[in-house]
C-alpha cells in the first residue's frame, strides 16, 4: 500500500511547530522519552493549520468515519472529522464508554491494556481513518486496525500528528496511507 511520506509543511510552519514540541524525559515510565504537542496546540490557529495540511492527504480515501485514539487523538481525530464531513468513534480507554462496548486488547512502546469501541458503531463495510496524536511503534493503531477488520469494515488509512521514525511504527500500518504531519 502507498506509504505517504513527508507532508508538505512550509518552512515557517514546519519550524513553528517542531520549535514548541517538548520532550519530556521518563514519562510515563522510566526509559520513554515522551513528546508532548500541548505547547504546539496551545498556538492559536496550530491546530487548523495542521488539519489543513493532512486534510488534502486523505480526503481522497473517501471515509465516512474517523476512529480517534484516547485521549490525544481525539482532538486531531474531532478536528478531521469535522473537516471530511465524517463520523467521529472515539476509541476509549476501559470504563470511559457508557452501555454496550466492544473490547480489544494493544500493546505499545511502553504498555500493553485494553481499548473500547460503543458497540455496533464500526460495522460492515464503513471506510474508517485510523487517527492518533503519535506514532511510535504502532501497536495502538494497529490493534485499532484489527479491530476495524474484525467487525468487517475497512480501515481507509492512518493520520498523526507526530511520526518517531527510529521506531518504524508505520512499518504495522499496511491497510492504507500512513500520514503524519511532523517526523522526528
Amino acid at each position: 500500500m502507498q506509504s505517504i511520506q513527508r507532508p508538505l509543511l512550509d518552512v515557517e510552519a514546519a519550524q513553528s511547530f517542531r520549535s514548541s514540541l517538548r520532550e519530556i524525559h521518563h514519562f510515563p515510565v522510566d526509559g520513554i522519552m515522551f513528546k508532548d504537542l500541548s505547547p504546539m496546540l496551545a498556538r492559536p490557529g496550530a491546530l487548523s493549520a495542521a488539519v489543513s495540511v493532512l486534510e488534502p492527504l486523505v480526503v481522497s480515501l473517501k471515509i465516512n468515519s474517523v476512529l480517534a485514539v484516547d485521549a490525544r487523538g481525539f482532538i486531531l481525530g474531532a478536528a478531521l472529522a469535522d473537516r471530511l464531513d465524517a463520523g467521529l468513534i472515539m476509541v476509549r480507554k476501559p470504563g470511559k464508554l457508557p452501555g454496550n462496548v466492544q473490547t480489544f486488547d494493544y500493546t505499545c512502546e511502553y504498555c500493553s491494556g485494553q481499548l473500547q469501541v460503543t458497540a455496533g458503531l464500526v460495522s460492515d463495510g464503513l471506510r474508517c481513518l485510523v487517527v492518533d496524536d503519535l506514532l511510535a511503534t504502532g501497536g495502538t493503531a494497529r490493534a485499532t486496525a484489527d479491530f476495524v477488520r474484525s467487525q468487517k469494515a475497512v480501515v481507509a488509512g492512518f493520520a498523526f500528528m507526530l511520526e518517531i521514525e527510529a521506531l518504524n511504527g508505520r512499518a504495522q500500518l499496511t491497510e492504507g496511507p500512513v500520514v503524519s504531519l511532523m517526523h522526528c
